[in-house]
């Protein structure tokens, strides 16, 4: 099979993705020694969610993973869901405190009202966490 072949083949698989609403996979298009052409969609394993209240306190409750308080240990003290760990967002240990974590424990993050930890669970994502869920309307919208 010669290049101009092949382009048009990978093109092709490329628009049938495209069209059958797959824009979250990627193609792997690989050559085998008689120079057929094998090709696989990989789809990303990793979980990104917001969710609301009633939810993030069902997923929290399930006991697996880490709940991640990202505001600042002054408004941490003032208030906070029971069994947080405190990581200030803004402070100077952050990315060293994210990276000494299992990427592949679910994480539940908050923040005072979702900015940070919506940014949190982009960086998680970012550094190969497998699960993440941001509470939406971060601790001011937490009525437990």
């Amino acid at each position: 099979m010669n290049f101009t072949s092949r382009i048009i083949i990978v093109c092709s698989l490329n628009i049938i993705t495209i069209s059958c609403g797959n824009n979250e996979g990627t193609i792997l298009v690989n050559e085998t020694e008689n120079d057929s052409i094998v090709t696989e969609i990989v789809t990303p394993t990793n979980i990104s969610e917001d969710v609301d209240a009633a939810k993030f306190k069902e997923l929290i409750e399930s006991g697996k993973g880490l709940l991640m308080d990202v505001r600042t240990h002054e408004e941490f003290a003032k208030g906070n869901i029971q069994g947080a760990v405190n990581i200030d967002f803004n402070g100077e240990k952050f990315n060293q405190s994210i990276d000494s974590l299992d990427k592949e424990n679910p994480v539940y993050v908050y923040c005072q009202a979702g900015g940070r930890s919506g940014k949190t669970k982009d960086i998680l994502l970012e550094k190969g966490f497998k699960e993440v869920y941001n509470l939406t309307g971060g601790f001011g919208s937490w009525p437990y």
